[in-house]
């Protein structure tokens, strides 16, 4: 997995706030300047399993972090979205008996706004697992302190990391698959949505 080395500043700047025993919100925060080719999310995975525990390194792990976030973002855009129209829907039919059409939406609108949830959730969890590892190795890297842009490319975790991590990542790719097949899901329940909200409301 190949990352721009003209992105080493914004990496060792994450491992300064990483080192720095920063939160996991500002980690991320510092992680979200990082530049991933969404397109890859899928070989992303395979890529860094394929290689030996001595070669994962930091950068990769942190582009797998960075991708999840993405997508989440990205999520989480429709998904407010969807509690809008959830919302709407609901006020055109306080006053009224909502319709077969209606009363199907927002069954489903609950449904795949639960399984957003359930997803964040997973996605939090797994942030803050993986944060936690990598400050631990950190913490036992003796030559931290001599990180620099030039040889963050070059940072690779201990075996002992890795064994911590690899378990984090799977749940990490089934945050990533799980967002792959909501967004255009919710992308077709907004549209029939809006479809229904304007019918009602003509």
């Amino acid at each position: 997995m190949s990352a721009s080395l003209d992105q080493n500043p914004l990496f060792l700047s994450v491992a300064r706030e990483i080192q720095g025993s920063g939160s996991t919100g500002r980690i991320l925060e510092k992680l979200s300047g990082l530049q991933v080719d969404d397109s890859r999310g899928g070989e992303m995975f395979p890529e860094i399993r394929s290689k030996k525990d001595t070669a994962w390194d930091f950068r990769s792990v942190v582009s797998l972090v960075r991708l999840i976030q993405q997508n989440r973002q990205s999520v989480s855009h429709s998904y407010e979205e969807a509690m809008a129209r959830y919302s709407k829907v609901n006020n055109l039919t306080a006053k009224r008996k909502a319709n077969e059409e209606e009363v199907r939406l927002k069954q489903t609108l609950t449904d795949y706004i639960l399984k957003i949830e359930s997803n964040f959730e997973k996605n939090d969890r797994a942030d803050e697992s993986i944060l936690k590892e990598i400050t631990r190795f950190f913490d036992s890297l003796e030559s931290a302190e001599k990180l620099s842009e030039s040889n963050i490319s070059s940072l690779n975790l201990s075996p002992k990391s890795v064994a911590q991590i690899g378990p984090i990542l799977e749940r990490y790719e089934e945050c990533y698959q799980e967002y792959s097949k909501l967004k255009p899901v919710l992308g077709r329940l907004i549209r029939i949505a809006d479809y229904i909200i304007e019918d009602a409301e003509g």
